[in-house]
């Protein structure tokens, strides 16, 4: 076992700790009204076959080109209709925004490549190069439900995955054989990004993320690697739930150079490694490195460090920090909190297209710079008066101005239980702009493709007592002033919970800008996030009122022009619980934030900044703010 923080096997497995879900294989099937505004339909429109003969890459390559809105003033969704498509080259998502898609199921729709391709980089590429990136300004790729085929390919990557602030891979299978399934360190710029219940299966390396700006897995399985499962470089990663079947490392975590202070930042939370080389372990760490609730099978060890907190050498690992625990208070427990975690819940999809409606049909008008609050409301109320489930924004492009406008509050109630963007659903608010979830509403309603992008965000507040929202894809500001459940999944978001008791979890959470009081605020509930980025002055987490927070795999970086008298520090707990897992913090500037924790119990309040083994960046494993 590793020196630090360490529990109880034998409690561990009484209590069924090393059970990991599978990633989730949607058994739902995605219908789109048709809408051409709003849809273009890959062989309705673009005259794409899908029949596993035809080459329908010209086909598909304008369907990027159309979701991201290129040369138009609309963005909006790409649907693959059940099929095989033919590719013989690369495919690039060459806007700057976009693309949206969406396949109808999984494993019924299926890029393929053809075997042998010469010269071709990756069977899908969500950058237009493969070098020179020019800026990390490359947003909302969001790819979901399809199945990726590198064929037989063996010096070709399935996806190079290039996405900042918000990305997702969501619910697709990369298979075939390749040399990375999913490449996010090809550009070595990037992220924060997110894959979740994503199947990469056949390649040499399962995952590579390496330099780039945060990266969370959630809930994805990699078999049958020639090599390793997870390469992690110089980034920080947050995985849960993370399955690795059938090869020969399940995890690498290391320094690309003698830059300690640089090397691969992982916490891993949930993990079951098997059918590895009996000489490997399953995890190899020269970087910083938390890992917990680990089952590993056929290692030679669960895991092999050269860092202080030494090697596990057996094939379970409860809790492991590679470096000494970081805290202010001497009774603060040397381990995690251990909030309890709960995916994500599903929402139904609307599979019948009358049972969509339009707020664009009720006078909601981008770019008219007219309040639109009125018409998404109208939606709305004719939607629950008919029991209908979805209501949609038609995806807006363009230069600015191109947003709707949102100045008062829009309550969601009746039967609606999705409320998103068919491509770029742009809302800018004025003072008073919200959405609203109260009493009256569905049981599980959700927001997608909700996103302010540069302009003053809506609120997003969940007032009900029992409702649970959703937010997917949304720059708004999410509030907690109720008592039902939060999901917050691949958010450019500022997060507010305010009743106490009340719990929130977050998957892939990137709040910018500056604040006193913090732009991710706990005051008395329960906060879970997994994989934060962060920029900006000022007090990134505060957690207050007996609140307690638990935040896997930060990466965060001071502005270059930081004043050295900065007196806001980055995490404040005050009279409250929290724990930061894997945190990096870089600098652009001459210097980093010079408080990293301020920690207040009762009346004695204590500040932890630069410490003198850091050079000014940190790499934590673990900082323990709880007794």
């Amino acid at each position: 076992m590793g020196h630090y923080g360490l529990l109880g096997m034998a409690v561990l497995l009484a209590a069924g700790a090393f059970q990991v879900a599978p990633a989730v294989v949607s058994a739902q099937r995605i219908v789109l009204p048709a809408d051409a505004e709003a849809v273009v339909d890959a062989q309705r429109d673009l005259g794409a076959k899908g029949d596993g003969i035809t080459d329908d890459t010209e086909a598909l390559q304008r369907g990027l080109d159309i979701s991201s809105g290129i040369g138009a003033r609309q963005t909006k969704v790409l649907y693959l209709p059940n099929g095989v498509y033919r590719v013989t080259r690369t495919l690039t998502c060459n806007g700057g925004i976009g693309p949206w898609v969406y396949g109808e199921s999984r494993d019924g729709v299926v890029i393929k490549l053809d075997d042998g391709v010469q010269g071709c980089t990756a069977v899908l590429r969500t950058h237009p190069r493969d070098a020179d990136p020019g800026s990390a300004d490359w947003f909302m790729r969001d790819l979901r439900n399809f199945t990726v085929d590198v064929g037989n390919n063996p010096d070709t990557d399935g996806i190079r995955y290039f996405a900042t602030n918000t990305g997702i891979l969501q619910n697709i299978r990369v298979t075939g054989h390749g040399k990375v399934g999913i490449n996010a360190g090809f550009m070595q710029l990037s992220g924060p990004n997110l894959i979740q219940d994503v199947i990469v299966e056949g390649y040499e390396t399962g995952i590579l993320s390496q330099w780039i700006w945060g990266e969370t897995l959630s809930r994805v399985t990699i078999r049958d690697c020639r090599r390793v499962g997870l390469v992690v470089i110089a980034n920080t990663v947050a995985a849960e739930d993370l399955i690795v079947e059938n090869t020969p490392q399940a995890v690498r975590c290391e320094i690309p150079n003698e830059w300690t202070w640089w090397g691969g930042v992982l916490a891993l939370v949930g993990g079951r490694f098997s059918g590895g080389k009996a000489n490997f372990p399953a995890i190899y760490n020269t970087g910083v490195l938390f890992a917990r609730d680990v089952h590993t099978e056929g290692f030679m060890r669960a895991l092999e460090s050269t860092t202080p907190g030494g090697n596990v050498d057996g094939a379970d690992i409860d809790e492991y920090s590679s470096h000494f625990v970081r805290r202010l208070f001497e009774d603060s427990q040397e381990r995690s909190l251990r909030l309890p975690i709960k995916r994500e819940p599903v929402v139904a999809w609307e599979t019948d297209p009358h049972r969509w409606v339009c707020a664009n049909d009720f006078g909601a008008v981008a770019g008219d710079d007219k309040d639109d609050t009125a018409a998404i409301q109208a939606a709305i109320d004719h939607a629950a008066a008919l029991g209908l489930t979805t209501v949609y924004l038609r995806g807006v492009g363009g230069p600015d101005p191109n947003w709707y406008t949102l100045s008062g509050e829009v309550r969601v109630h009746g039967s609606v239980r999705r409320v998103m963007g068919l491509g770029f659903g742009r809302v800018i608010a004025s003072e008073g702009g919200r959405f609203v979830v109260g009493d009256d509403a569905a049981p599980v309603v959700e927001f997608r493709n909700i996103d302010s992008f540069g302009g003053r965000p809506a609120e997003l507040v969940n007032r009900s007592r029992s409702s649970t929202v959703v937010a997917e894809g949304c720059g708004m500001v999410i509030v907690g002033d109720g008592a039902g459940d939060i999901f917050v999944t691949n958010c450019p978001a500022a997060v507010h919970l305010r009743w106490p008791g009340q719990k929130l979890w977050a998957r892939h959470l990137n709040p910018e800008g500056d604040s006193d009081s913090g732009l991710v605020r706990n005051c008395g509930g329960d906060l879970w996030i997994l994989g934060m980025k962060s920029e900006g002055h000022g007090v990134r987490v505060r957690t207050c009122d007996h609140g307690r927070t638990e935040v896997f795999g930060t990466f965060f970086y001071a502005p270059a022009d930081i004043p050295e008298d900065e007196a806001r520090p980055v995490f404040d707990i005050d009279n409250a619980s929290a724990c930061f897992i894997a945190t990096r913090e870089i600098s652009f500037g001459p210097r980093t934030h010079p408080i990293k924790v301020r920690e207040r119990r009762g009346e004695d309040v204590r500040t932890m900044g630069v410490q003198p083994d850091e050079h000014g960046w940190i790499g934590w494993p673990l900082y323990s703010g709880w007794r």
